[in-house]
């Protein structure tokens, strides 16, 4: 069944979606996220035609995969499934654990143990059942996620695992991205997305092949510390053989979870780039003092990237780009502390008010 464009968020592309009746399709509000011009000095002085934002860190639970769980919540409401048991480094928990509640069935995650406070307290917020895997990091796909791909179809319950690998179904609710990219720029030449576990970078390419329109340039961005899609598109798609040592949250991820980043970049004529997590720091910062928008590290890394292929002279002033936002800032509590370093701020007395003012204009 067709969606009605008045139909809420990514449903207006249910005909582009697995097959769900109306009656079972969830919703929180997600999609339908703003494409923000750049407009504060440094970002708008680009020599690019345009540059542009998506701001994924507007959905529901603050990031791009709440397009994914409204998605696995309704097959799970359509088909009857006990529930959803997947992985997470913060963001997808979140989201599913939201969706969870919404629908009324359990989530069990398994995490990450450097998952990062702000991204857990949100998971336990929801009622998920979480369980900290210790030895996670080193090895996911050779240990926990075949085991809860394996698990939830010997129990009937939904893997959430936001890679085409194990949640093919799933993973077409960011496929919208590039659904709304098409009607927002069609313009655009390149689309600079962050790289974890390749599931955004892949789906995104998926979408704009399913539209059989003119697709824009792929850029995967990814901490110099995990490069499994420098690795990948050097033919080698298994697990790091050396530790992660990015401490960018939600982009720690030794294994493509989803082939479809290496596809994505080839296909398209696009590009894998690395940057320091320095780099990602400082595109935070500078979405935050100069655009007004929030977003955690590994929302900026795509940032990051965008700057450094500037900086190498890789764009023209012919381009209009899109960079993908993709996680709220709220959600790493230390790295906003290091954001808002320097930035204290003044105890007065209350008849102090007038002479502070006074003297922040003399200084300004």
């Amino acid at each position: 069944m067709q969606a009605e464009p008045s139909d809420p968020g990514i449903w207006r592309f249910a005909h582009h979606l697995p097959m769900v009746d109306t009656g079972a399709r969830v919703t929180l509000g997600e999609g339908n996220t703003p494409l923000l011009a750049a407009a504060g000095p440094t970002l708008s002085s680009l020599p690019l035609a345009s540059l542009r934002f998506k701001t994924e860190q507007q959905n529901p639970t603050g990031s791009f995969k709440d397009r994914i769980a409204a998605v696995a919540a309704s097959l799970i409401r359509q088909n009857g499934l006990g529930g959803a048991v997947g992985t997470s480094s913060g963001n997808g928990g979140a989201a599913m654990a939201a969706y969870g509640a919404r629908c009324g069935f359990p989530v069990v995650l398994f995490t990450l143990s450097g998952i990062v406070d702000g991204k857990l307290s949100q998971i336990l917020a929801h009622g998920a059942t979480t369980y900290t895997v210790e030895s996670f990091e080193k090895n996911p796909v050779e240990g926990v996620a075949p085991t809860i791909a394996r698990l939830a179809k010997e129990h009937g319950w939904f893997p959430f695992l936001t890679g085409a690998r194990y949640a093919p179904e799933a993973m077409r609710g960011a496929e919208t991205i590039a659904f709304e990219l098409a009607d927002q720029c069609p313009e655009a030449s390149a689309v600079y997305v962050p790289v974890g576990g390749g599931g955004l970078l892949g789906s995104i390419w998926r979408g704009y092949r399913r539209l059989e329109t003119a697709a824009p340039r792929m850029v995967g961005v990814q901490p110099r510390g995990c490069p499994t899609l420098r690795r990948g598109l050097a033919g080698e798609l298994g697990p790091l053989e050396g530790p992660v040592t990015t401490t960018i949250s939600g982009l720690q991820v030794s294994v493509l979870f989803d082939y479809g980043a290496v596809d994505a970049v080839t296909d398209s004529g696009g590009a894998g780039i690395e940057v320091d997590d320095q780099a990602s720091w400082q595109a935070q910062a500078l979405l935050a003092r100069e655009e007004g928008i929030f977003v955690e590290p590994a929302g900026a890394t795509a940032l990051a990237g965008l700057l450094a292929d500037v900086e190498a002279k890789e764009l023209g002033r012919t381009e209009n780009v899109i960079v993908v936002l993709t996680g709220a800032g709220h959600k790493d509590p230390v790295a906003v502390t290091r954001l808002s370093a320097g930035n204290e701020p003044h105890k007065i007395r209350a008849d102090e008010v007038s002479t502070a003012f006074a003297e922040h204009r003399e200084k300004a």
